[in-house]
């Protein structure tokens, strides 16, 4: 009887590590290759039409990489006009980073049915506004998926070899 609550023990504590895991196919560079309804999703959070289109002609590049412990992973969001970086994230656990607005944010990574959800909740007063972007992937691509007032915008992003 022992043995057998030692073994279902051992499996339930590796199914939970496993949970806690970035999955290996987000690891990797990956650049904007195209949106969707991403106008629509900057109009309504309330950006007026300048910086639509600012944000809309920026460059953007997501960075995935491995750390020397498996659990944790560096992410960096590069862009033409600010580059975004967060070391030793790991899934789960909220941290303080600096937003692309350039204010402090508690973020959380989690992971749910094989997608990676980045949640942002602003620590400083402003414009901003709490949201969570949900990664996935769409054959090839990776997929961003974020929802404003029921508007949602996505971007697909082509892994770099």
């Amino acid at each position: 009887m022992c043995a057998k609550l030692a073994l279902a023990l051992v499996l339930i504590g590796a199914a939970t590590t496993a949970a806690n895991v970035l999955p290996d196919k987000y690891y990797g560079t990956f650049d904007l290759d195209h949106s969707e309804n991403f106008d629509e999703y900057l109009t309504a959070k309330g950006y007026g039409w300048f910086t639509r289109k600012l944000v809309t002609f920026a460059t953007f590049k997501k960075v995935f990489a491995k750390t020397a412990n498996k659990a944790k992973f560096d992410y960096s969001n590069l862009t033409s006009k600010k580059d975004v970086h967060y070391k030793n994230v790991e899934i789960g656990k909220p941290f303080q980073g600096e937003g692309l607005d350039s204010t402090k944010h508690e973020i959380t990574f989690t992971l749910k049915d094989g997608h990676l959800f980045e949640h942002h909740k602003p620590l400083e007063g402003g414009d901003a506004k709490e949201e969570t972007y949900e990664y996935l992937f769409d054959k090839d691509l990776l997929l961003v998926r974020m929802s404003f007032n029921g508007v949602e915008g996505r971007r697909y992003y082509k892994r770099l070899p």
